[in-house]
């Protein structure tokens, strides 16, 4: 299992110092469950030719989508003008709606849609504003950004925003402590890493084993609505609101789009939180897992998914 590194942000002054866009995804762990789920779930057609544009044998392909998952948070998202793709910063404080929350479709709605898209039509010409980092092939981008994409937007924090930036601003004092260099200190960081270490340790504390346990509970009968990716973020606005920052009895704020509002206060991490909150972070990981496989084999049933080079 290939742990993930933690940033630690200082609590003093972080409403102040800006936040490193790395924070905002579900954390590695999170991205790759999702990819391992969806590859459970996919017809021999899509899984041949997903293996083709990856660039493994059909038999690996499960790997190599959980390591397509994390690239798009690996490489340098401000060069390769990718930041804002991986949100959409809802109010909390108002009837959802999307309205002028997406310009120039630098969205994770708009940006799933965008690459399921060119997958499925086969679309060439797809470049970044600067070469990524690690590089990949034009059709294997577009499948780790719909892979790593389609986990974003189930994670409740990628859709919501109390003038916050998704909790990003949001510092956790006194800060969690797991180890030397592995602290979570604000609340975004905690729906990426603490609730998916929750949920992997109810499941054999692997990203293979929980991937397994989540695909099982499918299997018996979990109801995994596809619906759309509009309705996907309504849903994590939703959980937002009322699993965050209604549960952490959070005041309301505003703030101008990419910033802190001023005087946040940090939050206490309430002892019995985490327990509270974890079926919720398990349901979004399998919903984000089942969600991607039918987009993969739809678009991958016909003409589609062709591996461009």
């Amino acid at each position: 299992m290939r742990r993930r590194m933690r940033v630690a942000l200082l609590v003093i002054g972080v409403a102040s110092i800006g936040i490193a866009p790395s924070l905002r995804a579900w954390g590695h762990e999170g991205h790759r469950i999702v990819a391992l789920i969806a590859a459970k779930n996919l017809t021999q057609p899509a899984r041949t030719r997903l293996a083709t544009i990856l660039g493994v044998p059909p038999a690996n392909l499960d790997d190599a989508m959980a390591d397509a998952a994390t690239w798009p948070d690996e490489i340098n998202k401000k060069r390769t003008g990718t930041r804002e793709w991986h949100f959409i910063d809802v109010s909390v404080n108002a009837v959802f709606s999307i309205a002028g929350l997406c310009p120039n479709h630098d969205c994770v709605i708009d940006r799933i849609e965008e690459m399921r898209t060119r997958l499925q039509t086969n679309q060439t010409g797809f470049t970044l504003l600067t070469t990524p980092v690690p590089p990949r092939s034009t059709s294997s981008k577009e499948v780790a950004f719909l892979i790593h994409f389609v986990g974003d937007v189930h994670q409740p924090l990628h859709a919501a925003t109390d003038g916050d930036m998704g909790g990003n601003c949001v510092a956790i004092a006194p800060p969690i402590v797991h180890g030397p260099h592995d602290v979570t200190n604000e609340l975004h960081a905690f729906w990426d890493n603490d609730e998916v270490d929750a949920v992997m340790k109810r499941h054999g504390n692997s990203e293979e084993t929980t991937a397994a346990a989540l695909f099982q509970q499918f299997k018996n009968g979990t109801q995994v609505p596809q619906a759309t990716t509009l309705v996907w973020a309504q849903e994590s606005n939703g959980l937002a609101k009322q699993q965050v920052y209604t549960k952490l009895h959070l005041p309301a704020h505003n703030a101008p789009a990419g910033t802190c509002a001023p005087n946040i206060a940090s939050i206490a991490m309430p002892p019995t939180y985490l327990n509270d909150t974890v079926a919720v972070a398990e349901q979004q990981l399998l919903r984000a897992g089942i969600r991607l496989s039918n987009i993969l084999n739809a678009i991958c049933a016909g003409s589609g998914c062709a591996a461009i080079p």
